[in-house]
Formats: structure tokens, C-alpha cells, sequence
């Protein structure tokens, strides 16, 4: 019981030292998913991501520093994603592919506030002298 409770817990600290490119992966896939609503031609499966999410693994610099190799993999995953569902979408549409990645990065890091992207989306509120 013991050794399953140690294997348990490192099975748990290694899991949580990947949560950043976790958190990445699933920024991209509901992105991706979302481009849906502007085309329906850009529906993607969850199985495809997937493909491309282990493709970009593979294809990451390996680094023997852990924060080093968190850096390759997430940069790789948001590269090889980005790319290949780039040539699936028309030319119009690939600025605001680019738009939602970049902003739901930095939302999800809190650099775009909740008022900050009220005001992205929305614009300014009139000013009222009440």
C-alpha cells in the first residue's frame, strides 16, 4: 500500500508540473472549436487536435532543464496547431484565428481583465452625467 500511495503522488506531482501545456492545448482546442460559428466548414474533431497535439509532442526539442522542455512544448504545440489549421481556413479568416489564440492566451494569463476585454469586444460605454 505503501509504494502504491508514493507512486500515486509522484504520478500527481509529475501531472501537475505538465498542467501549463494542458492548459494550452485546451486554450487551442476551444479556438479551434469555436471557428465553427464563423464557418461551419471549420468544424474540427476533438480526435484531430488530438493527432496534432501528439504530433507537435514528438516534434518538441527535448531539454534536460524541466522549465526549458515546458517552453519547447508549449511553443511547438501552439506552432504545429497553428499552421495546420491555418491551411484549412480562408485568408479572411486567419486574422481572426490569429485574434481569439493570441487573446485567450492572454486572458487566460489574466493580461486581458474581464473589463479589458468588455472593452475589446464592446468598446466604450457612453458616459452619462447622472
Amino acid at each position: 500500500m505503501k509504494d502504491a500511495e508514493i507512486t500515486n503522488e509522484d504520478i500527481n506531482n509529475t501531472r501537475a508540473v505538465y498542467k501549463d501545456v494542458a492548459v494550452r492545448g485546451s486554450i487551442l482546442y476551444f479556438v479551434i472549436a469555436d471557428m465553427a460559428r464563423i464557418n461551419d466548414m471549420y468544424q474540427n474533431s476533438l480526435q484531430f487536435v488530438k493527432a496534432l497535439f501528439n504530433k507537435a509532442i514528438d516534434a518538441s526539442k527535448s531539454s534536460d532543464d524541466q522549465q526549458q522542455r515546458l517552453n519547447n512544448l508549449i511553443d511547438t504545440i501552439t506552432k504545429t496547431v497553428y499552421t495546420n489549421i491555418c491551411r484549412g481556413l480562408f485568408e479572411r479568416d486567419k486574422l481572426i484565428f490569429s485574434f481569439l489564440i493570441g487573446t485567450s492566451i492572454k486572458r487566460n494569463t489574466g493580461e486581458i481583465t474581464p473589463v479589458g476585454w468588455s472593452l475589446i469586444l464592446r468598446g466604450a460605454m457612453p458616459f452619462s452625467e447622472e
